[in-house]
């Protein structure tokens, strides 16, 4: 490349930075901008009188108490009458508001992403634990208040990469303070986590007190041994800062994570034996009901076996509790929910390849499978009730597996039954303690949510909550479709959702924008009510495509793209535009893909491996080499780069970088992003300028890994630019 050829592509981005500040100014300047607001206004209210909040039962069972629409109801279980109810009249509404004692805060402070709370209050609320200069301290809790203390914590973490300001230490040393710890450094830690344990763990807490208060347990993080990560920030300012951060990239050594107990009578620190490897991960840590073990869950680095473990607080080598493990990949949360006894807990297992509950024992028995009956996943679990011996729960037991049906079991694991039915999505469950009743919401992509009572055989007795849809008829808005294709497999049913702009003419040509996520661990689309995508007013077809690789279908179904991401889930975008294409009003030679993070990533790969079905993309923080992501995310799905090579190099957007490309791409990034690190685009962008090529950048030097509202606006002014919707096709005074 010449030289004069990278100073134009400077330049060119360079002008989208400059104009960034009046992206949302230009966008008004649209055509169908005006209708966008109309209709995003609508949409914020449309279906929200279907809902319901706040449903108490009353003691004697006799009504059902809820507010709509700010107005409190209550309803005749007897006759099913509804009345408007006074609210300072009933003081179950007044409890529900939070009237009453609160049991002591265990943990309180509020922590930003990827980050670990640094002081954690005893159950007693006698003692306050604090991760301070690298170390644990316990201060008796009425030294501070809590907004000091996070004011506190604020300061201490902001200068994580420095010493910690004097003002702590001058209470180190009183005889209130106990330090727990006192060699910690800024790489060898006591009482917080890292990055990589709190992005994709979501490991937010890092010390954990023992139901008696009188144990404290914590984590020892090394990380001694793993390379600096550099990332400049303070970009606007005349002299630059940089933050340094152990991020283990796929294939590099992870930081070792250790457990160790403190004794507030003896004042002993004992070290857990956590077993293993000092390349596994060690998290979800909590002490047993009764205070005895300490639990955690230990996986391997490749992350197909999930292991519970059981460390007792007077030494020794941990029991296991529980252990999964999958071909592919064992997801790392399994909800683990402890009964009244404190001995048995309902554990979610994908065994049978489909995600369902068991009743096991805390001594590592199997006391019975729950809900393994169909082949189909359960969602969430709903209610427990031990005292009439129920377990209620959602499932996608339908023929539509975006519908959420609520069933129930008996904790031995008979009478299972679907309390629910019909062609919609049900939620926002509520059971009533008799058991006799259930109030639940039910709605569709293209039918606006019902709230209603059910008998508990199922039986629709009162409708407590409906929607009106005069203002979207008012504005000619046209119900979105639930469409379903096959996958190249021509066996597997895919799914997506196609908006149309007001007053669609099904005679007219229309370009198509598919909006895209797709990665592991995500839902595609649901079966929720979505009246209107607003930004089909600007003359746009909008779709959103459930490709193989996301959740709720079924572990194969899941793993579809374990070890070749980027190749199946992006066909199944290819393969969801070209149906769509059959249509006669989709302009197949107008076809954007827009997204952010791994959608961002689908767009850049999409527009690259098949420009004949996507002539235009935007990216928003996109990876764009696996091997510069982290290593529990991206191993978890792909392994190492050394024992999948062929799947790093095809699921990188570099390999496909050509000169032959005749696109347009926005690529958008945040100078200050911690998490998918800037080097991604950087490399993109050397990969285009080697091969002689051009696209657009925009840069967010004050943005981490969200970048705002004007990434939006840049985003829809570059579709709009390069898509041209015919000026029939917007409807504009129309609304």
């Amino acid at each position: 490349m010449s030289g004069p050829h990278l100073a134009c592509f400077v330049v060119c981005g360079t002008l989208w930075a400059t104009t960034a500040v009046a992206a949302q100014e230009r966008l008004a300047q649209l055509p169908g901008h005006a209708n966008v607001e109309r209709v995003r206004q609508a949409v914020q209210e449309l279906g929200s009188d279907g809902r319901v909040q706040q449903v108490t039962w009353s003691d004697d069972g006799a009504t059902l108490t809820f507010r709509r629409q700010g107005t409190w109801l209550q309803v005749s279980l007897t006759d099913f009458s509804i009345t408007r109810r006074d609210q300072s009249e009933d003081p179950q509404v007044l409890e529900q508001r939070g009237s009453g004692p609160h049991p002591p805060r265990a943990a309180s402070q509020r922590v930003g992403r990827a980050q670990q709370s640094a002081w954690v209050r005893s159950p007693d609320g006698q003692w306050t634990a604090f991760h301070r200069d690298h170390n644990v301290v316990l201060e008796p809790a009425t030294q501070s208040h809590d907004a000091e203390e996070d004011s506190a914590a604020a300061a201490r973490q902001s200068a994580a990469n420095g010493p910690v300001p004097d003002a702590d230490a001058n209470q180190a040393g009183t005889p209130e303070t106990i330090p727990v710890t006192t060699e910690g450094s800024q790489f060898f830690r006591y009482g917080t986590a890292c990055w990589v344990y709190g992005e994709e763990l979501f490991q937010n807490s890092a010390m954990w007190w023992s139901p008696d208060s009188r144990r404290l347990a914590f984590y020892e993080i090394d990380e001694r041994h793993m390379q600096d990560y550099y990332l400049t920030t303070d970009n606007v300012e005349t002299y630059t800062a940089l933050q340094v951060e152990r991020y283990p990239k796929a294939g590099m050594p992870n930081p070792y994570a250790g457990l160790l107990i403190y004794d507030l009578d003896s004042r002993q620190l004992l070290r857990v034996d956590v077993g293993g490897d000092r390349q596994q991960y060690v998290y979800d840590v909590q002490f047993t009901p009764d205070g005895k073990e300490l639990l955690f869950s230990r996986t391997n680095r490749r992350q197909d076996t999930l292991e519970v473990l059981a460390a007792g607080i007077a030494g020794g080598p941990p029991r296991l509790v529980v252990a999964e493990t999958q071909p592919t990949w064992q997801n790392n949360k399994p909800l683990m929910q402890f009964l009244r006894d404190g001995k048995r807990f309902i554990w979610e297992t994908e065994r049978t390849g489909w995600k369902h509950f068991e009743l096991r024992h805390l001594n590592g028995s199997l006391i019975n499978r729950l809900t393994d009956v169909a082949p189909y996943p359960v969602g969430s679990l709903v209610r427990v009730d031990e005292e009439a011996g129920w377990l209620y729960y959602s499932a996608y037991s339908g023929d539509n597996p975006l519908n959420a049906q609520l069933h129930r079991v008996r904790l031995d694991g008979s009478e299972p039954e679907r309390l629910t039915s019909g062609p919609w999505h049900h939620s926002a469950f509520h059971i009533a303690p008799n058991h006799k009743w259930f109030v639940c919401t039910y709605e569709a992509v293209d039918v606006p949510p019902t709230t209603a009572l059910f008998t508990d055989r199922g039986e629709q007795v009162a409708v407590l909550a409906t929607s009106d849809t005069a203002k979207g008829q008012e504005l000619g808005l046209v119900p979105p479709e639930l469409f379903t294709f096959k996958a190249n497999d021509g066996t597997t049913d895919l799914q997506g959702i196609l908006h149309k702009p007001a007053h669609f003419d099904p005679q007219r040509k229309y370009p198509l924008v598919i909006r895209v996520y797709g990665g592991p661990n995500s839902r595609g689309i649901s079966n929720r009510y979505e009246p209107a995508d607003p930004c089909c007013e600007y003359g746009f077809l909008i779709a959103t495509i459930a490709n193989r690789g996301t959740t709720d279908r079924g572990k194969a179904f899941e793993t579809a793209t374990y070890m070749k991401l980027g190749t199946v889930d992006i066909q199944d975008q290819v393969d969801g535009v070209r149906f769509l294409a059959q249509r006669p009003y989709v302009d197949t030679a107008r076809v954007g893909i827009c997204g952010h993070s791994y959608g961002g990533y689908m767009s850049v790969m999409a527009v690259l491996r098949f420009p004949d079905v996507f002539q235009v993309a935007v990216a928003g923080s996109p990876v764009t080499d696996w091997r510069n992501y982290d290593t529990i995310y991206t191993e978890r799905y792909m392994r190492t780069p050394r024992e999948n090579p062929d799947g790093y190099r095809e699921g990188s957007c570099l390999t496909y970088v050509r000169n032959s490309f005749q696109g347009h791409l926005l690529v958008m990034h945040g100078l200050l992003d911690d998490n998918v690190h800037p080097a991604n685009t950087w490399q993109l962008v050397d990969a285009f300028h080697r091969e002689n090529l051009r696209l657009d950048l925009m840069v967010f030097p004050r943005s981490k890994h969200g970048l705002g509202s004007g990434s939006e606006a840049l985003q829809w002014e570059y579709l709009h630019e390069h898509l041209r919707p015919e000026p029939g096709s917007v409807p504009g005074s129309s609304l």
